[in-house]
């Protein structure tokens, strides 16, 4: 699955989570100008997590 959406200008942070129902395995990512963060799980109910932050200077990280 690929969700594109509009930014708010204001925000300190985006973050993308996905939990397995039991077992599988998971990528999820998120990606603002350019700068991605990705996180990875599997197995059992785990959750797959990735968020990026802003910095002092307007950039991600």
């Amino acid at each position: 699955m690929t969700k594109t959406l509009t930014a708010d200008s204001d925000a300190m942070y985006f973050q993308v989570t996905a939990q397995l129902q039991g077992g599988g395995d998971i990528n999820c990512s998120v990606t603002v100008d350019g700068q991605a963060k990705k996180g990875h799980a599997s197995g059992g109910y785990n959750i797959c997590s990735a968020q990026l932050s802003s910095d002092f200077f307007g950039g991600w990280s």
